[in-house]
């Protein structure tokens, strides 16, 4: 069996260098030789693995870019203002107003492809530092050559700047290796990374507009949004040869807003969730809200992405523009196979289907359209879902819902209007369950509000003063329909319910 694997981990690596030979051949004649570069210093040096490694990171590159922010004066004029050059924060945010007052700043977003900038020396030393941890950690001594790839060995995380960062996270953080009760156990010294960076503090806005923090801003910055916390602990654990995700929900499905979460993986291989600096591994409940998607990010690209299916510009979702995200919903909770049948009428070649979250429904995964027929894979249970084609820049949503239960039996909404039912909608009549899924549902006396079934769209059914806090009644609600109840003005986290004409029972999604 030994045997076996070695000469199977053999042939990998040979097929690895001889697709990236070829591809360090397109470098030269394409752009320049940087890459090239790369790839030559790694087949001199003579190890197969780190050349292997280098492929790996050269054929995958192309896919890859950062998201930036350059500042400009009122006359269009770009300023070289850095952050990380000052003391600190402090220090920083003073300049930036006395800058912002006397010549003016302005953001202006830029994108930036990794083959344009990546410095080959950096890439190199980003190698060679990675297989260092990987190779004489005794914590890192399980993991195999694809999940060091992609989850020790990259560069980078996700749309980030790329910045120089391994050896300063190795240096801040190597001493909390040292002293571990089980040194072969990789969550051990993750739990101690987490714990020693629980002091960044989660903002939303700052006065540097950067979508993601680079890994040494998120050094000196010490604070960032909810993925700039969780690349912070994946540059921390990797840095010591940890093998750590990138996971999202791009939308909650029975709930408001969207998460981004990490795992760590264990000497056995096990997927292990954590929250950012937040939550430890073993304390961490990834799936207290219900989970129509869950999705990792890899370095490299997945085969079958969207991008490759259809232009870009085409995709209503950001991160279905992704080509390197895998599908791991099954790693959190029990999923089913929802088949969908489009009106012949339709001609797109794929279809999306969507959550309902703050407010309008929401593009959540997709797939092709063959024989009118979508077949959509891996879904989360006990949720409800409506499909839907994107036509002209605006998604073109379906007629009726699809009730997904915790069985994972499909029932489609249709509702009825020729059998009626009245009902008192009331906290104290709603199904409780074990998720901690955000319903903001408040009934207040005197207040008006308005009751929509879906039927194509949003179909008022009544407009109601309630004369009690905590309940209303409504008549003519249509059996077997999908509602929404808002107040005047919505604050667009009302969620969507299904009643029991019997007992008036309400059951959130």
């Amino acid at each position: 069996m030994l045997l076996k694997k070695r000469m199977l981990f053999v042939l990998v690596i040979g097929l690895l260098q001889i697709s990236t030979f070829s591809q360090s051949k397109k470098i030269e004649t394409k752009t320049d030789t940087k890459l090239a570069k790369v790839l030559d210093y790694f087949q001199k040096k003579g190890n197969k693995e780190q050349y292997a490694a280098a492929s790996f990171i050269v054929s995958n590159i192309s896919i890859h870019y950062s998201e930036d922010v350059e500042w400009l004066n009122k006359y269009g004029k770009q300023v070289d203002f850095k952050v990380t050059e000052y003391k600190d924060i402090e220090q920083a945010t003073i300049i930036f107003s006395r800058l912002k007052d006397s010549i003016g700043m302005i953001p202006r977003n830029i994108t930036v492809k990794d083959s344009d900038v990546i410095d080959s020396k950096v890439l190199i030393n980003n190698i060679e530092m990675a297989f260092k941890s990987w190779k004489e950690n005794p914590w890192s001594k399980t993991y195999d050559f694809k999940t060091f790839c992609e989850y020790i060995l990259p560069y980078r995380s996700l749309t980030e700047p790329i910045q120089n960062w391994r050896s300063d996270y190795q240096m801040t953080f190597e001493k909390l290796s040292l002293g571990l009760t089980d040194p072969s156990d990789p969550v051990e010294l993750c739990s101690r990374i987490l714990d020693n960076i629980k002091h960044f503090d989660f903002v939303l806005k700052r006065f540097d507009p950067k979508p993601l923090l680079g890994p040494n801003d998120l050094l000196f910055w010490r604070e960032g949004n909810c993925p700039d916390l969780a690349n912070a602990a994946i540059f921390a654990n990797r840095s010591l040869g940890v093998a750590t995700t990138f996971d999202c929900t791009p939308h909650y499905a029975a709930s408001s807003n969207r998460h981004y979460w990490n795992t760590v993986i264990d000497n056995k291989g096990k997927h292990i969730p954590f929250n950012g600096n937040q939550d430890l591994p073993y304390v961490y409940n990834a799936v207290n809200k219900r989970l129509g998607k869950v999705f990792r990010f890899t370095f490299s690209a997945q085969s079958n992405n969207l991008p490759s299916t259809i232009p870009v510009n085409e995709i209503p979702d950001d991160l279905l523009k992704s080509k390197n995200i895998l599908d791991v919903t099954s790693e959190y909770v029990d999923v089913s196979t929802i088949n969908y049948v489009f009106d012949p009428k339709v001609s797109s070649k794929v279809s999306y289907i969507n959550v309902f979250n703050r407010g309008n429904w929401r593009a959540l995964d997709w797939a092709k359209i063959n024989n009118k027929v979508s077949i959509y894979k891996n879904m989360g249970r006990d949720i409800v879902y409506l499909p839907g084609v994107f036509v002209s820049g605006k998604m073109s949503l379906e007629n009726y819902p699809i009730l997904l239960d915790r069985k994972g039996v499909s029932t489609i909404l249709k509702p009825d209007p020729l059998h009626s039912f009245s009902a008192k909608l009331s906290r104290d009549n709603e199904y409780k369950n074990s998720y901690t899924d955000h319903n903001p549902f408040l009934i207040v006396k005197g207040e008006k509000y308005r009751l929509y079934v879906w039927s194509g769209n949003w179909q008022l059914i009544e407009e109601k003063i309630a004369s009690n806090d905590n309940e209303i009644f409504f008549n003519k609600l249509p059996k077997n329909g999908l509602f929404l109840m808002c107040p005047i003005k919505p604050d667009f986290y009302e969620r969507i319910f299904t009643v029991n004409p019997d007992t008036n029972q309400i059951t959130w999604y």
